[in-house]
């Protein structure tokens, strides 16, 4: 019996060195990331990059949890809640902070981009801290801007090689007033579908196109309801990387800096592996059946003409007290 009592005294030490143990090293902050697109993707691959750089710079004193393919819900729910200060982190494309920030829309006027490497120089520069400061007064502290890639065309019937090939098209477009005017300028019939619901639309038919870069076509398994990806290349949509601004000023300066390093870091290894996927799973697509088709010049031209023409002059006003301004201000900075 005392050997027995003595193990038992031994027993309950231990239980308790070990709770004040994992209480001494347990996270004192927890931070969950809804990212709406698949773990594979480049997008998922760099939040588990942020997971395991601000685990390691805050020393365990925070904990990341990343949620991939919706599982928090659908993307405008998980930037309310972001707004709310209700979940910490969320993943979009400028085009669903347009309502929130009308500014930010500037990002999706097609062909504004002159290549990847200035949209970035861009968005990483005093512009981009412009649309940064107005996120900030929605409530939304932006982490970073991810690569996406060039959108492009699939279709499941016909081939986009000329304007009359997109008339009365049912596609599926951002839920932004640009992208939809731009389309419906194209003779579409531009229909916003969120993402989380895309792949049934197509499947069902509710609409017959839609547009994207080729590593969200192919980690969303669209080769299996779509035919053709026509390289139309009219909008780059920046992704946004976003936390809760109200989340983000109660923790701690040291806290906050570690934050930011680590979404730095996350979003500098994010595009480059955005970029070699969307060169090696436009061949990918290929494999998987999809007809790739290269869109006359003189399409693309038309289409350019078109956005510039018509798109431009109705939006000029519409991105902020500084619409006009920073239009140009945009548009210079692609020349």
């Amino acid at each position: 019996m005392k050997t027995g009592g003595k193990f038992t005294v031994i027993a309950v030490m231990v239980l308790i060195l070990l709770l004040l143990t994992s209480s001494l090293y347990a996270a004192e902050y927890t931070i969950r990331v809804a990212n709406n697109v698949a773990a594979d993707h480049p997008w998922g691959k760099g939040m588990e990059k942020f997971k395991e750089y601000l685990e390691t710079a805050s020393n365990g004193r925070i904990a990341v949890e990343v949620y991939h393919a919706g599982a928090l819900g659908k993307t405008r729910e998980c930037l309310e809640m972001v707004k709310m200060g209700t979940l910490e982190v969320a993943l979009c494309g400028t085009g669903y902070l347009q309502s929130y920030t009308p500014e930010i829309g500037v990002t999706l006027l097609p062909y504004l981009w002159k290549d990847r490497k200035t949209m970035f120089e861009i968005l990483d520069g005093p512009l981009g801290q412009y649309l940064n400061e107005r996120l900030a007064n929605e409530g939304f502290h932006l982490l970073g801007y991810l690569d996406n890639g060039f959108r492009h065309v699939t279709t499941r019937r016909n081939p986009v090689r000329s304007v009359e090939d997109l008339k009365g098209v049912k596609i599926r477009t951002l839920p932004t007033p640009v992208h939809i005017a731009f389309f419906k300028a194209l003779g579409a019939a531009p229909t916003p579908i969120d993402w989380v619901e895309l792949y049934d639309a197509l499947r069902t038919g509710v609409v017959d196109a839609q547009e994207n870069p080729p590593a969200m076509v192919y980690t969303a398994r669209f080769y299996e309801v779509q035919k053709y990806y026509s390289l139309t290349g009219h909008v780059n949509e920046p992704g946004t990387f976003v936390m809760s601004k109200i989340i983000y000023d109660r923790l701690p300066k040291d806290l906050q800096l570690a934050v930011d390093a680590a979404a730095q870091k996350a979003t500098l290894c994010e595009r480059e592996e955005c970029y070699r996927d969307n060169q090696k799973l436009l061949k990918e697509l290929e494999k998987k059946g999809m007809t790739v088709i290269k869109v006359p010049q003189e399409t693309i031209e038309e289409f350019r003409r078109i956005a510039t023409e018509k798109i431009y002059p109705q939006f000029s006003d519409k991105f902020g007290p500084m619409s006009k301004k920073l239009v140009d201000l945009f548009v210079w900075a692609n020349k």
